[in-house]
């Protein structure tokens, strides 16, 4: 089982390794204080990873016939205006601020300009702006019906979910204590529950019994080639609605289209093209609501060379093994 990831700071710092490649957020300002002391620390800019919160669209049964998801609540979530709405009320720039202490980025779609080959910027933007997120609620039909200062959809439900992320990361959790805090200004209630990773995983992957979950989407290759399993309806990690036997929607049966045309063509700008399509839908349709791209660094002992650390590899920093040598011990 791997070491947790604060363990491995601790390996690094009290000098019982080299090398921390996966260094996070929280461990930047210890390693800089240790930079001084034979440590050298690299900032490698913004990586694959992006931060994102969806809802269960799934309309699908469990095996006793319950619906997977509260019917209505499974409407609210199918609902474009809803996710739009919401996506609005996500203030990426304080969380970036102040969860990740300017050490992340604020993210609006699928592909970052850490990838500038297949980046597009022509996409929808949902910005903060509670009044737009406002706007978009009431022109899906939710409303403050009864004055109690919060909002209900037309057939008097409140509007509240349970938002899932994992124990381990309190990056996560601090996001969604600020969503709830913008939601709730909205009319919203959102709850937050924390499972274990791997609970949280089979949560998600094998019950598909949730309402709406933040994690992250990790690694992953430059190619759209790598974004098959999520982007294709009846992939497993199509995580809003996973192993669709046909596309649910229209729209993600034109995703299906793109994403195969893409693969029948060498031709670059071709590519482009379709994949550029994509993007935009993603970012209309709003399945996927990133929150935010953490940027990356690495620390290493001073004095090992030839290194040209990478955000491309898990193995940020030693991924030419062949290649790096000590210049003195």
């Amino acid at each position: 089982m791997a070491a947790p990831p604060g363990a491995l700071a601790a390996l690094f710092l009290e000098g019982k390794s080299d090398v921390f490649e996966r260094a996070r957020p929280e461990d930047y300002e210890r390693l800089r204080a240790a930079a001084t002391n034979g440590v050298q620390l690299i900032e490698l800019g913004i990586g694959t990873e992006r931060e994102f919160l969806c809802f269960n669209q799934n309309t699908n049964r469990n095996a006793s016939g319950r619906p997977l998801v509260t019917p209505h609540k499974v409407q609210w979530f199918r609902n474009r205006l809803f996710r739009q709405a919401i996506a609005c009320a996500v203030n990426r720039e304080r969380m970036a601020r102040e969860v990740y202490g300017g050490r992340a980025e604020p993210l609006h779609g699928l592909v970052s300009t850490e990838n500038p080959r297949w980046n597009t910027p022509n996409i929808p933007r949902f910005d903060y702006d509670p009044a737009r997120s406002r706007a978009l609620l009431a022109q899906a039909g939710f409303q403050d019906r009864n004055a109690d200062g919060r909002l209900e959809d037309a057939d008097g439900h409140a509007v509240e979910f349970t938002i899932l992320t994992n124990l381990e990361n309190a990056q996560r959790q601090r996001c969604a204590q600020i969503l709830a805090e913008d939601l709730r200004a909205l009319g919203i209630t959102m709850r937050l529950e924390q499972l274990e990773f791997r609970a949280l995983v089979e949560r998600i992957n094998e019950g598909l019994e949730y309402e709406c979950v933040m994690m992250g989407l990790a690694g992953g290759g430059l190619d759209p080639a790598s974004q098959l399993n999520v982007l294709k309806s009846s992939e497993d990690l199509h995580q809003w609605f996973p192993r669709q036997p046909s596309p649910a929607t229209d729209w993600e049966a034109r995703v299906d289209e793109l994403m195969d045309a893409q693969m029948r063509t060498a031709d670059f700008p071709e590519r482009k093209r379709l994949f550029d399509e994509v993007q935009r839908i993603l970012a209309e349709e709003q399945p996927m609501i990133f929150t935010v791209a953490p940027r990356h660094f690495v620390a290493v002992r001073a004095g090992l060379a030839n290194l040209r650390p990478s955000v491309l590899t898990p193995y940020r920093a030693t991924w030419n093994p062949e290649e790096l040598y000590w210049r003195e011990r």
